[in-house]
């Protein structure tokens, strides 16, 4: 997966002065606050070790400025947690779901003591931002977002004392949009980090994660490695994140069964409406349903309509 390094002093923390002048920019220019992402501190001289033995992606490759996606298995290798790991020098910021943070600390926290690290919950003391560009520059504000690896997006830590200033600035040089904008994009990317609801439910590459850079195979072992790569080369995954959408005047929620004439056929993960008050799903769906009509909750419900995925399902070598 192609990284995007910043300068070893560089952050996506930053503070802002109060004015700035740009242009305002397009509708794909927005600036987003992303309140449902919480931030994990990971301090320790061995915070990388820590992480590499625990995460499905190649840790230690990272260099200081770095951010990569990956998930958290057990033993059985099932996801309980995925996040943006932020490479920060003498740290780690998991930038997660905050759903998932309580989970994530007591279950990678049992690790710490091992590798005399800490973990620490900074969600109070930050403010994520999005942007729906991997070219964001914003020097006159002295900030400094991260492009997020292969999906034309970045992501920015504000400290929380100064989010709600800095967003009002922002907001006049770039379209503010709500988190359901964000969503959208995941959607299209086809790209979901899970929710707690659904923490110990699936396998890696139910969700695609060996086809958009979040397993890497070269890496030495790790929690659920053995499983999950078992999967990889015996096959087994039955079924997998595909998009779904919905004609408009229906309504989906995370949680919702998708049904088809033989039963169960998935679960919707992800949802989102787009300009045209549709809305635009992320479904893990089995692959026997997949040539039959897809409703969702029961067989009278709304009819869900499969669209392509933005990537081939071939694992990637990283």
């Amino acid at each position: 997966m192609s990284q995007t390094a910043m300068p070893n002093n560089a952050s996506i923390e930053n503070s802002a002065p109060a004015t700035a002048t740009h242009h305002r920019a397009t509708q794909d220019n927005c600036v987003i606050a992303l309140n449902s992402l919480g931030v994990i501190c990971i301090e320790g001289d061995n915070a990388a070790k820590l992480l590499h033995g625990q995460a499905t992606n190649h840790i230690e490759s990272m260099q200081p400025g770095d951010i990569k996606p990956a998930a958290l298995c057990s033993p059985k290798g099932r996801i309980y947690a995925t996040f943006y790991a932020l490479h920060q020098g003498d740290h780690f910021k998991l930038i997660m779901p905050r759903s998932t943070i309580e989970h994530t600390l007591i279950t990678l926290g049992k690790f710490a003591p091992l590798y005399r690290c800490q973990l620490r919950d900074t969600s109070e003391q930050y403010q994520a931002v999005g942007f729906t560009s991997d070219t964001i520059t914003l020097d006159s504000l002295e900030l400094s977002p991260i492009a997020l690896p292969e999906e034309n997006r970045s992501l920015l830590l504000l400290p929380k004392e100064q989010a709600a200033a800095t967003l009002e600035v922002l907001s006049q040089q770039f379209t503010a949009e709500t988190e359901n904008y964000w969503n959208l994009l995941s959607t299209r990317l086809a790209r979901v980090l899970i929710e707690q609801d659904h923490s110990d439910q699936f396998i890696p590459q139910m969700l695609n994660y060996q086809a958009t850079g979040m397993i890497s195979f070269k890496k030495g072992c790790y929690t659920g490695q053995e499983i999950i790569a078992r999967a990889q080369y015996r096959g087994g995954v039955k079924k997998r994140v595909q998009r779904v959408t919905l004609a408009q005047g229906t309504e989906a929620q995370r949680g919702n069964i998708i049904v088809s004439a033989e039963g169960d056929a998935g679960e919707v993960l992800l949802t989102a409406y787009n300009p045209q008050g549709e809305q635009e799903c992320l479904a893990v769906v089995k692959d026997n349903a997949l040539d039959q009509t897809l409703h969702l909750n029961k067989m009278d419900g709304p009819v869900l309509q499969l669209q392509p995925l933005p990537y081939e399902l071939d694992k990637r070598d990283i």
